[in-house]
């Protein structure tokens, strides 16, 4: 099969898994990301490893479908941007500031203890901890829109704790990478600058995001690019 062949049957068959998958999640009263999350663990390394059977001999398909699942991610956010304000999350700060501390505690302290509780070496247990406080936006969106809340009181401060937790979690993993990297030449001024370095990209993140791209868009709304025309342009 040519690498393209391969590529529309592996794209055919996980969609498929995957939507039948959430409806029986949904049949069983859970939200359909749940069968979707399932069937991506059956298919992945963990169980079969779908795209390392033999009949797929592309060496860059693996590669590929990560690429469209990020791709997924970035659209699924995008869309769930879209039923939010900014504002709204604003109004929830506290909470989702208190949630997601506490997300990020909780499961640092756990997963830590249970890694020396298996003997593992402190820095190992501490790094497992800390990867396993990261929580999924993406999926926390999807979850909320599901259900119709993502625009209630709770679902606002769920998704902003979410958020909260993830940009904790990043600082955290950013810091301890520094550290191991420097060994015994870490001092204050290269945490500091980790900080700041954050502080300027989620600045830099929000301005874009605030005040170019509402700008951006009305003038590529207004260029003559579209194929319709008068009559079937709304």
């Amino acid at each position: 099969m040519t690498p393209f062949l391969q590529f529309d049957i592996a794209l055919v068959i996980i969609i498929t898994l995957a939507k039948l998958g959430g409806y029986l999640s949904y049949k069983l009263g859970q939200p359909s990301v749940l069968g979707e999350l399932l069937v991506g663990i059956i298919l992945g390394p963990t169980l079969i490893d779908f795209l390392h059977l033999p009949f797929f001999t592309d060496e860059h398909l693996a590669e590929t479908i990560a690429h469209l699942a990020e791709l997924g991610v970035l659209l699924l956010m995008f869309i769930a941007g879209l039923d939010l304000h900014l504002t709204d999350l604003l109004k929830s700060g506290k909470v989702s500031a208190l949630a997601g501390v506490l997300g990020v505690i909780v499961p640092l302290t756990l997963g830590t203890m249970v890694g020396i509780l298996f003997q593992m070496e402190f820095i190992s247990a501490f790094f497992m901890g800390l990867v396993l406080s990261a929580t999924s936006v993406s999926i926390s969106a999807q979850t909320l829109m599901e259900l119709n809340v993502l625009r209630s009181r709770v679902g606002i401060s769920l998704l902003g704790a979410a958020v909260f937790d993830d940009i904790l979690v990043i600082l955290g993993l950013s810091v301890f990478v520094a550290v191991l990297q420097a060994g015994a030449d870490i001092n204050i001024w290269n945490i500091v600058l980790i900080f700041v370095q954050m502080v300027v990209y989620l600045g830099v993140a929000l301005g874009i995001g605030i005040w170019l791209m509402p700008k951006l868009s009305y003038w590529v709304e207004d260029l003559p690019i579209s194929f319709c025309t008068e009559e079937s342009c709304p």
